[in-house]
């Protein structure tokens, strides 16, 4: 049994490797993509965005990871070493008091001993062509919310190429980005949905996806593809002509950002397509 690498691309936003808070893993055991959140804080952790951060720990520690490693096991591992950062940064009670400045990321990863897809977050797959994601409400209402604020905008006068240079709408959406930090790992709350963070994850709510016997082709992605296809070079054609219409990403695909001045995508985003034997 093996794992073969078809096509793979990993690309921040702003077109800067060390800026990129996708990260990813392909050896003979694992094929994860790791999704850092967006920085809300304005602030680095050791040099680098929270998101950025939270992804570097769980990539190193998905890499030193047993082949038999559990679910709840990498979790107790990931959880521990962001908290061994933590500490050694002085962030730890800073942290605690203001959930909105953990840094936290997604995590989707194939297990080749298990079969398994563990999907935690709004990162995306396709086992055989049949796709699954992992939304989250949340995110609904704050790309509506800020949608609706830029229409409002537009209304009174301001121009894409305004909003393009200046996001108001984002902005606007900011405070209730921060707040739902605070619904992170939150099994009892409607608006609830599960992150990596370094504190503990209800397992009951993460989307385990078995890998039949017979399939052989598998696509991770982060959400920085709006839609996913078979192939990279049809995913890639898919977030360029979207951005050529909506750049925005307000109307047409509707997210709680869009495309920035100088910037080569409204997100950073990886894809990786292999063939399971």
């Amino acid at each position: 049994m093996s794992i073969s690498i078809i096509e793979l691309w990993n690309e921040g936003k702003r077109g800067t490797p060390d800026l990129c808070e996708d990260l990813y893993v392909a050896n003979k055991h694992f094929v994860a993509v790791i999704d850092g959140a967006t920085n809300v804080t304005g602030q680095l952790m050791d040099g680098k965005t929270p998101g950025r951060l939270a992804a570097e720990v769980i990539q190193t520690s998905l890499l030193e990871a047993d082949e038999d490693i559990t679910l709840s096991q990498l979790l107790e591992k990931i959880n521990h070493n962001l908290l061994v950062v933590y500490e050694r940064l002085n962030l730890l009670a800073e942290i605690q008091e203001n959930a909105w400045m953990a840094p936290s990321a997604c995590l989707i990863c194939y297990s080749h001993f298990y079969r398994e897809i563990w999907q935690i977050g709004d990162s995306q797959c396709m086992i055989d062509g049949t796709l699954y994601k992992n939304d989250k409400i949340i995110d609904d209402i704050t790309g509506k919310a800020r949608a609706l604020y830029l229409e409002a905008e537009i209304k009174k006068g301001k121009t894409i190429d305004d909003l393009l240079e200046h996001d108001t709408g984002w902005e606007f959406i900011r405070p209730l980005i921060k707040q739902q930090y605070q619904l992170q790992n939150a099994p009892d709350n409607q608006f609830g949905y599960e992150v990596i963070n370094g504190f503990p994850v209800d397992e009951s709510k993460i989307q385990i996806i078995p890998v039949p016997d017979q399939a052989k082709t598998i696509i991770l992605s982060s959400d920085g593809y709006p839609v996913l296809y078979p192939t990279l070079e049809e995913s890639e054609k898919e977030l360029k002509t979207l951005l050529e219409k909506d750049p925005l990403c307000f109307r047409e695909y509707i997210a709680s950002k869009g495309l920035q001045k100088g910037n080569l995508s409204f997100d950073d985003r990886t894809y990786i397509r292999f063939d399971v034997e």
